[in-house]
């Protein structure tokens, strides 16, 4: 007798329907939502299903050669999917006070995240929130690390026991297609603060090999998160990381996730070790996590550097473009104004445009984008690596270059520089200036990259 339900890691049970006697227990594990039964007797049975607090009853059955029943908890209903989803989301919080997201994956022991989210010397000292900031918080600590690629930026780790069983778990059952309507759970955060635990909904915009773009921009704190099929409890990938494309301001951006096949691989190979040769895959991984820890994290905070300051680029030329838009604008006002007399105007409105435009401008740059942009979490990293023997002087004499150049930039987008020497610069000057950081920010962060790649 096969039985089919459609929630994963849920418990099938076989009663005698008069007696209501436990015949036989099947519970089911990673992506199994079916269970076969060998009945050898005639009696009618009730089908039972049980899992994270709900319990589903078949009517009694007369038992039929190679007979086929379906029984749902119903827990993917829209008005549960999302606390479904959420009782398997957790907060990674990192000793430095940075945080990321992660989730439980093939049972309610392992953890999937992003592999840029394990970012402690010491993994132990990496701990596990599930629903941070509310009564039923729970944190768990001491996980150890039997995964980590930094490439794909996928990491998987083993909690010391399992979590309750009220928290769901997630896996990969099916591949990913583009349109497909999908959540992503996690943990929004801006300024450096983590925002309470937080679903969107979205699409996939495009699936590349091991990867998906989806199609709304999504907060730094996201990243680790699952991304879920929309109604099921399919994990189809992890929030890896973000690129904003804009010619303004108001800027539109893309979030990708990394293939979850990556993590289903992963979980499998080692879940077929047996328990010796799984710690000595434990000790392995983490004594290469550890030496390369240093060379991990200059090249991770590289890259923040690198996109965040083309992102700052981007947003200072265009408003250079606006800006000489409004100069044309009001020139055009005064067709008949002699040479002088236009060039006291001009000088005119250019005051006019750094008083009262530009700062406008700037404040919408500190609300929309610098919030939401990851560089600025990675201060107390720029500490740590500064002091790591393991790294080399010239990728921290790069790095520290490439962090002035980005600081500069993100100080120009922010509050619109107008001074150099007590003067104001012209938009040439401007142009001229932010282009020259961006070259220095671009240089030095991929002289960091190149000298910390993967070998």
């Amino acid at each position: 007798m096969t039985i089919k339900t459609d929630t994963l890691g849920s418990t099938v049970r076989l009663l005698d329907a008069a007696s209501e006697e436990v015949l036989e227990t099947v519970p089911l594990s990673q992506g199994e939502l079916t269970a076969v039964f060998d009945v050898t007797h005639a009696k009618p049975v009730i089908v039972e299903v049980n899992g994270y607090g709900i319990t589903q009853r078949s009517e009694p059955q007369a038992i039929r050669a190679n007979a086929e029943l379906t029984v749902d908890l119903g827990l993917l209903a829209a008005g549960e999917f999302r606390e479904l989803i959420k009782s398997a989301t957790c907060l990674v919080k990192m000793p430095d006070g940075g945080f990321g997201s992660g989730f439980l994956y093939g049972d309610r022991q392992t953890i999937v995240t992003a592999a840029h989210c394990v970012a402690a010397k010491n993994i132990a000292d990496l701990s596990y929130t599930f629903f941070p900031d509310e009564d039923r918080e729970v944190t768990f600590n001491g996980a150890r690390l039997f995964f980590y690629d930094r490439k794909q930026d996928v990491a998987l780790l083993r909690l010391p026991e399992p979590v309750p069983d009220d928290h769901f778990w997630l896996w990969s059952t099916e591949p990913a297609k583009s349109g497909s309507e999908v959540l992503v759970m996690g943990n929004p955060g801006r300024n450096g603060e983590y925002d309470p635990m937080y679903a969107r909904t979205c699409k996939i915009a495009e699936v590349r090999p091991d990867e998906l773009r989806l199609d709304v921009e999504i907060y730094p704190g996201y990243s680790g998160g699952p991304v879920v099929l929309e109604g099921t409890s399919a994990v189809l990938g992890i929030v890896s990381y973000k690129i904003i494309r804009s010619s303004s301001y108001n800027e539109i951006g893309y979030s990708f996730a990394r293939s979850g096949d990556i993590a289903a691989d992963a979980y499998t190979q080692w879940n077929g070790l047996n328990s010796d040769l799984q710690e000595r895959a434990i000790t392995r991984v983490e004594d290469r996590y550890t030496r390369e820890f240093g060379r991990d994290l200059a090249h991770n905070t590289a890259g923040a550097y690198y996109g965040d300051s083309a992102v700052y680029t981007v947003i200072c030329m265009s408003l250079l473009e606006d800006y000489t838009r409004y100069m044309i604008g009001k020139a055009a006002s005064f067709p008949a104004a002699s040479p002088s007399q236009r060039r006291i105007l001009m000088r005119k409105f250019h005051k006019e445009y750094l008083a009262d435009v530009a700062p406008e401008i700037a404040e919408r740059v500190r609300e929309r984008v610098s919030p939401k942009l990851r560089a600025g979490q990675f201060e107390k990293e720029y500490e740590l690596i500064q002091a790591d023997e393991s790294v080399s002087e010239e990728v921290k004499t790069s790095l520290e270059k490439a962090r002035t150049a980005y600081l500069s930039l993100k100080e120009a987008a922010e509050t619109i520089v107008k001074e150099d020497k007590g003067e104001d610069r012209s938009a040439d000057e401007f142009q001229k200036y932010i282009i020259d950081l961006w070259g220095d920010a671009r240089f030095y962060s991929e002289e960091v990259l190149e000298a910390t790649a993967s070998r």
